[in-house]
């Protein structure tokens, strides 16, 4: 196994809850992002919700 760099991103923002119907509090909001709203696909939008950034050397 290859040697190998981990970038761990923490993003923290407050969720719109008028953006997340049916939510009634910011876990269900969290679990609705995490199931149709994968920032992956949209990383560009939390740009500014990142709190940090952690670089790791992972031996294979």
């Amino acid at each position: 196994m290859a040697d190998k760099i981990r970038v761990t991103v923490v993003y923290e923002y407050t969720p719109d809850m008028e953006d997340y119907p049916g939510c009634g509090d910011v876990h269900a909001a969290a679990r609705l992002d995490a199931d149709e709203n994968d920032i992956r696909h949209y990383p560009e939008a939390y740009d500014d919700d990142i709190v940090s950034v952690v670089y790791e050397g992972i031996l294979g």
